[in-house]
């Protein structure tokens, strides 16, 4: 009898709490049936067969992620099972070095875990590749970047007190190269 008496505000909370399939089930808001929405269009995406080595790589950095220091975390560029091995390609050497330390305890966390417990052997190497790209990035932002050595403070007001003749010379070329860099 109470219940047939209910405002809207109180019928929204008897379904949510009662999990009746009538308020999860989501309703099409839009006119236009071939509209989804976001969560529609990820989970299409990533059904697709092509998208399986990221799901694959996005289910081990979870599982890192449990496991590892933040910090250790920086060092990882990707990570991936490969029958019973787990491959973990780090940026660097100091990354690389950093990981073997940690690889005992990921490979007990993995033993532990259902989805790892198939994993005898973990396999820590660099991307020398990534590496170097990063190097020559940095190399060109460098070589396009002009930077003074130093800030030239005087005006080429000075006096040539130098007697021998090829040294005047030299002594004017600079005198004259410093009044042209101060215009």
């Amino acid at each position: 009898m109470k219940e047939d008496n209910l405002t809207e505000e109180q019928e929204y909370k008897k379904n949510f709490f009662s999990n009746s399939p009538t308020f999860f089930s989501k309703k099409s808001r839009y006119i236009y049936p071939e509209v989804q929405d976001t969560t529609a269009i990820l989970s299409s995406i990533a059904s697709k067969p092509s998208f399986s080595q990221i799901r694959q790589r996005y289910k081990t950095k979870l599982f890192l992620s449990k496991i590892l220091l933040k910090s250790h975390l920086n060092w990882i560029l990707y990570s991936f099972c490969y029958q019973t091995t787990l491959n973990i390609v780090t940026q660097n050497h100091i990354g690389q070095s950093e990981l073997e330390h940690q690889k005992l305890n990921i490979l007990k966390y993995c033993k532990k875990s259902k989805d790892y417990n198939h994993i005898e052997k973990i396999s820590i190497s660099r991307d020398d590749k990534f590496y170097q790209y990063i190097k020559e990035e940095n190399d060109k932002k460098q070589m396009n970047q002009k930077r003074d050595l130093f800030v030239e403070r005087s005006y080429g007001i000075f006096e040539n007190n130098i007697t021998d003749k090829s040294q005047t010379k030299i002594i004017n070329k600079i005198k004259e190269d410093i009044v042209k860099l101060n215009k």
